[in-house]
């Protein structure tokens, strides 16, 4: 596993997130970002720090990490860990696209 790739989707969660936040704190957001993206990188060394999606009631196959109140949806492949979906952990979401 030598890095991380993001989906399409998790691409637009995190660009979400990150507006959301901007609306009333820009350097809130900047720190944000930088900050969960800190913690998906460490995917790189730990790539089953995560439990399985099944095991939370995901109807998916992937894995599942929480950060703060995100849920970070991903997979791990032979040739990287795709990032699937960063969704808010009060949204009910148990497996959509």
């Amino acid at each position: 596993m030598t890095f991380i790739k993001y989906s399409k989707k998790s691409q637009k969660d995190l660009e979400s997130i990150y507006c959301l936040i901007a609306e009333d704190k820009k350097r809130a957001a900047d720190e944000f970002l930088n900050s969960i993206e800190s913690y998906i990188l460490l995917l790189k060394t730990n790539p089953e720090m995560g439990i399985e999606c099944r095991e939370k009631g995901f109807n998916r196959d992937c894995r599942v990490l929480f950060y703060g109140n995100y849920t970070i949806l991903y997979k791990i492949t032979n040739t990287h860990i795709a990032i699937q979906r960063v969704i808010n952990t009060k949204q009910n979401y148990k497996g959509k696209n």
